[in-house]
């Protein structure tokens, strides 16, 4: 011992390091429940949370520039241009047909772009935040509220124990209210 400094033999402190080294490459030992569990994207509308199946979330961002298209269904805020892409932009809100929040407005740049895919659609959701990402077992995801809002039959699968009601985006991308039809005018039929 050295100035009060302990010596340790050389031997002594590899053996030190390799039992470390060997415990730090040891797997993590998750405790996983039995049974399959579904990885949720955490969506939020006001107070409101929805899961989506991560399988089916391609990017989340902030919301681009919106642009909205004149003549077509309320639920549809507009159109975003991603990396060249033009995509339509579903406001969530409306399409649940939920009151709409003062604050929260796709055309002021507001809110999180969620772009899904699934039917064979790409599709952004509008919606306020996305604070997460989690995995429920899907046997605790119970029937949905028959008063949820939004409360779709065909769109919604389930409800959690702390209520984030489950979407189900193959539905609701096909939904046939959401495609847009467009019906020539009186003028434009006669050219």
């Amino acid at each position: 011992m050295a100035d009060g400094i302990p010596t340790v033999d050389a031997a002594a402190a590899r053996r030190v390091l390799e039992e470390r080294a060997r415990a730090l490459c040891r797997p993590l030992q998750v405790e996983e429940e039995p049974g399959e569990t579904v990885e949720l994207v955490v969506l939020s509308l006001g107070q409101e949370r929805y899961g989506v199946d991560v399988s089916h979330v391609v990017e989340i961002q902030p919301l681009p520039n919106l642009t909205p298209v004149p003549g077509i269904s309320p639920v549809w805020a507009g159109l975003v241009n991603l990396r060249g892409s033009l995509c339509p932009v579903l406001d969530l809100r409306r399409y649940l047909s939920m009151q709409a929040q003062d604050g929260v407005d796709g055309r002021n740049g507001d809110g999180k772009l969620v772009l899904v895919s699934g039917a064979g659609l790409s599709v952004g959701l509008l919606v306020d935040e996305v604070p997460g990402v989690r995995r429920v077992p899907a046997a605790e995801i119970g029937p949905a509220l028959s008063a949820a809002p939004g409360g779709s039959s065909e769109i919604v699968r389930g409800l959690t124990a702390d209520l984030v009601t489950v979407l189900d985006v193959e539905a609701m991308l096909r939904d046939r209210s959401l495609a847009v039809r467009h019906e020539p005018s009186e003028g434009e039929a006669e050219r």
